[in-house]
C-alpha cells in the first residue's frame, strides 16, 4: 500500500510501540486508484478518542502528473465524494487525447512545476481550445466548457448554471454521488466532443 498523507504524532517510543503506525509501514507498495475514510487514533496513552482526519487515497490519481500527485490527494482528504471524484477523472482521462493538467499561474516561469493547489485542467491535446473541463479536487464541483440550455437541464438535472467568469464555461456540478457523477461524464463527453 502507498500512502501519500499520514501524520502521526507522538514521542519516537510511543510511536514504536503504535501497532497501527508498524501495520501502515509494513505493508507493501501497490497502486490502487481508491479512497478510503481513515479513522488514526490519536497517540495520547491517556485518551481513547479517535478523530477523523478525512479521506486517505492509495494509490496514484488518474491522469495526474507525480509532480501533482500530494498536493490533489491532500485537496481529495477533504471531499466527502472523493472516489467519485477519482472515478470521474479515471473516465474522464481515459479518453483519446486527454490529458490531466495543473495551471501555469501568472508568475510561472520556464521550468517550474504546473500548480495543482487549486483546480485540475482535463485538455484534449491539439485542441485550439482550452481545457474542456476544470476540476476542483477538493469540492468535487467540475466546470465544463459549455452553455447551459434546456437539453443541458435534461441531461444533468444537478448541474447548475454559472453566470460569471468565463463566457464559455457556463455549466457546473458538484459530484456528490454515483448519481452526479454519471451526470458529470456525460457534460464531460458533450464538452470533449465540442472541443
Amino acid at each position: 500500500m502507498k500512502l501519500t498523507y499520514v501524520c502521526f504524532e507522538g514521542t519516537p517510543e510511543e510511536l514504536d510501540a503504535s501497532a497501527l503506525a508498524r501495520a501502515v509501514l509494513q505493508q507493501g507498495s501497490a497502486a490502487v486508484d481508491a479512497a478510503r475514510k481513515a479513522t488514526v487514533i490519536v497517540a495520547d496513552p491517556d485518551s481513547d478518542e479517535e478523530v477523523d482526519f478525512g479521506w486517505l487515497v492509495e494509490g496514484d490519481v488518474p491522469g495526474v502528473a507525480d509532480e501533482g500527485q500530494e498536493t490533489v490527494k491532500a485537496q481529495l482528504a477533504f471531499n466527502s465524494a472523493a472516489q467519485q471524484f477519482i472515478d470521474f477523472l479515471a473516465q474522464a482521462a481515459s479518453w483519446e487525447n486527454v490529458g490531466v493538467h495543473g495551471i501555469k499561474r501568472h508568475t510561472w516561469q520556464e521550468g517550474e512545476p504546473l500548480d495543482y493547489s487549486g483546480y485540475l485542467r482535463l485538455r484534449r491535446k491539439g485542441s485550439q481550445y482550452g481545457g474542456f473541463v476544470y476540476a476542483f479536487p477538493s469540492t468535487g464541483v467540475i466546470n465544463f466548457r459549455l452553455r447551459h440550455s434546456d437539453e443541458i437541464d435534461k441531461l444533468a438535472p444537478d448541474a447548475n448554471p454559472v453566470i460569471t467568469g468565463h463566457r464559455q464555461y457556463r455549466v457546473n456540478i458538484q459530484i456528490r454521488d454515483e448519481a452526479t457523477l454519471q451526470q458529470a461524464l456525460v457534460l464531460a463527453e458533450g464538452a470533449y466532443e465540442a472541443t
